[in-house]
């Protein structure tokens, strides 16, 4: 699948992604965030937790939970569905995780999983919401990009940079 998004810059504080049936069974979830986990870790050390195992169960089976990869991180995926949303959560840990390949790579994991988004977090101010078809970022970081290369060439390099307080979602 080639990958050529669409780039939509937006100012909401928020943008709601519901799962369109309602009450979203964590084992959709969690079989979305086990794939995103492990196109991660064809880039990099994904944690903190391993992929969840899906059962029949109405309560997640923790006691089958592996933890991810050891420190360091270059991936941490959050493992914890926060609400109904089709959204999954990654903070870039190190710099060098942000690449052309994986980001390409994570937006065909998503065309697998229609409707999904990955939240990225890993600048100061700026935020990305990644889809199969689309990249939504925000933040001045941002503001000049209108196609992919520039969406990864400033991601790139303002990842280097140390971290400061402040960060947009």
């Amino acid at each position: 699948m080639k990958i050529n998004p669409v780039i939509e810059h937006y100012t909401t504080e928020r943008v709601p992604n519901p799962y369109p049936v309602g009450n979203l069974p964590w084992q959709v979830y969690h079989t979305v965030r086990n794939a995103v986990l492990r196109c991660c870790r064809k880039h990099g050390r994904a944690g903190p937790m391993g992929e969840c195992p899906i059962s029949d169960d109405k309560q997640i089976p923790f006691v089958d939970w592996h933890c991810g990869d050891r420190d360091p991180l270059d991936f941490f995926v959050v493992d914890d569905q926060y609400n109904d949303e089709c959204y999954i959560y990654i903070e870039i840990v190190r710099p060098r995780a942000f690449t052309d390949a994986w980001l390409r790579d994570l937006m065909r994991t998503l065309a697998v999983h229609p409707g999904w988004g990955v939240g990225i977090l890993a600048w100061p101010k700026a935020y990305m919401l990644a889809f199969a078809e689309r990249l939504m970022v925000t933040g001045k970081l941002f503001e000049q990009c209108r196609d992919f290369d520039c969406v990864v060439r400033e991601g790139q390099k303002a990842i280097a940079k140390p971290r400061r307080s402040g960060n947009a979602r």
